[in-house]
């Protein structure tokens, strides 16, 4: 195992106006209860829920760009939950690619800049290599050494988010959390790029977290789905076989598939 989270919760606080001077404020809401799951190493895991639902709360949380309410949550049994783990550099193990690929790229940035950037601060000792490792990563997710020196304007939806999955690459991350990171995507690009996506799994060794509200997208995709309601984690299986299934949620998701 990987990652691990246990009964991680994060709720907001809701401030109530009240008559006078002061306003009151209750316990919050909470926008992820509780959530308890597992990360192989090597797997593909997916979280499929509406929007709403908590799942990027849940990867902000993962990320530390959130702060727990309560729970713990465990990257290869260290705990990165309390705030004191600097040295670990866990944006070097954890990569986020974004469902928004325009505003992930710095627009005044040819994508040659934009994918070295990575490179010099995690492996300075590779600085003069940085041009060839650019070329190797813009391989690996099917760009052509062209794109280098272009603006992200100049590129496609979907080679702005091939941009993005390479600068994710750059860092030699263990997990990577996609989050609707091909809802954007027309289908044969949304293809294209998790046949892509797959392959850099296997030949990189990495974990994959698949954030999206779209089931059919998992299907061929990932290993094992977790379905998010309301905060919860309601079930995980495995099988794709609707009389397993307990949770009238995760029926309704499955019925959409044969519609």
């Amino acid at each position: 195992m990987i990652l691990e989270l246990k009964q991680v919760t994060k709720a907001y606080p809701v401030r109530r106006r009240r008559k006078g001077w002061f306003n009151k404020q209750d316990s919050g809401q909470a926008a992820v209860k509780q959530v308890s799951l597992e990360l192989q190493r090597g797997e593909c895991l997916g979280l499929v829920g509406e929007s709403g639902s908590g799942k990027s709360t849940l990867a902000q949380c993962i990320l530390r760009l959130e702060s727990l309410t309560s729970g713990e949550i465990w990257l290869n049994h260290q705990p990165i939950h309390t705030g004191r783990m600097k040295d670990i550099h866990l944006y070097k193990r954890i990569q986020l690619v974004a469902q928004d690929s325009s505003s992930s790229l710095h627009p005044r940035m040819i994508i040659r800049d934009i994918l070295e950037e990575p490179i010099r601060n995690y492996f300075p000792e590779r600085k003069a290599q940085a041009l060839d490792i650019c070329l190797s990563l813009l391989e690996s997710v099917g760009l052509d050494a062209e794109c280098l020196e272009k603006y992200p304007s100049q590129l496609s939806g979907g080679q702005k988010q091939r941009v993005c999955i390479a600068r994710a690459l750059a860092v030699e991350p263990e997990i990577i959390l996609f989050d609707e990171s091909v809802a954007n995507l027309d289908t044969e690009t949304q293809a294209s790029v998790l046949d892509m996506l797959k392959r850099a799994q296997v030949e990189r060794q990495l974990s994959y977290l698949f954030i999206t509200h779209d089931l059919q997208s998992t299907r061929p995709f990932c290993d094992r789905i977790a379905v998010m309601y309301q905060g919860e984690i309601v079930e995980i299986f495995q099988e794709w076989d609707k009389d397993l299934l307990q949770h009238e949620y995760t029926r309704t998701l499955f019925q959409t598939l044969t519609e």
